[in-house]
């Protein structure tokens, strides 16, 4: 699509949207096996010690667009989702990172386990999610801070809402509480405000037909990035992949 001829603002949003949505979480073949019944919790905690290295890594990309220079309004925006994304101030009852360390243990899994491991820097995840989401992470440094953090809203947390609606009533009929999924309900609503936050700087800082042209390539670079981050995670529930910690749930199934 030629995204440098000459549309209004709002006709460019809903390029990117487009483009954004051809390719849906939501879609994933692990739902079919979900809803099928056909994931039993041993695979399910393998899924979520994945997790564990994705949640504990995918704000870096934030730290990533404060590198740069910005005026006050890129900046605002950017610190606001860290704000819901690492404290209890706005979007959930704890910062997410923590949020998941409670569907960890729900998975059966030591919270000090996982953060002594994540702070040593020995859990290791599948090969293709850790080299996702150092793509995911990185492109920033290289972008235009506002941009980047757009791309990061449009092109990567506007998919998860509809992604969490498929997890969350799959994963309750395995058992789990909606206490325990909290990790994916709040980012239901949270990431739609964020998706929309994200639209509102498309609209303010993608402006060029060379920003324009830009801002719809690394839209589609962060969609498939996380798509690939996301398949790692799903395709995790069918290998034997080392872990430096189990879940006790299986030790005692054992």
């Amino acid at each position: 699509m030629d995204v440098t001829r000459d549309m209004t603002p709002d006709q460019f949003v809903d390029a990117v949207t487009n483009m954004v949505n051809e390719r849906l979480l939501s879609s994933h073949p692990l739902f079919a096996r979900l809803d099928g019944g056909e994931i039993t919790r041993e695979q399910i905690n393998k899924i979520c010690y994945q997790m564990m290295y994705y949640y504990n890594n995918s704000v870096r990309n934030i730290g990533s667009c404060l590198m740069h220079n910005m005026d006050r309004g890129a900046r605002t925006a950017i610190m606001e989702n860290l704000i819901d994304e690492e404290t209890e101030e706005r979007c959930g009852h704890a910062a997410h990172y923590v949020l998941a360390l409670e569907f960890a243990e729900a998975c059966g899994y030591n919270r000090k386990e996982i953060e002594e491991a994540n702070k040593k820097g020995l859990l290791k995840p599948h090969p293709q999610l850790e080299e996702a989401m150092e793509g995911i992470v990185r492109f920033g440094i290289h972008e235009e801070p506002a941009l980047g953090m757009a791309a990061a809203m449009v092109g990567g947390e506007a998919l998860l809402p509809d992604f969490y609606m498929r997890l969350v009533p799959a994963l309750r009929k395995l058992g789990f509480s909606d206490k325990d999924l909290d990790i994916f309900i709040v980012h239901i609503e949270g990431d739609l405000e964020h998706a929309e936050e994200g639209k509102k700087l498309i609209r303010a800082y993608a402006n060029t037909p060379e920003q324009r042209r830009r801002f719809y390539s690394i839209a589609r670079f962060v969609r498939d990035r996380l798509w690939e981050c996301w398949d790692a995670v799903f395709k995790s529930a069918d290998l034997a992949l080392p872990q430096v910690f189990e879940s006790k749930m299986l030790n005692k199934a054992a």
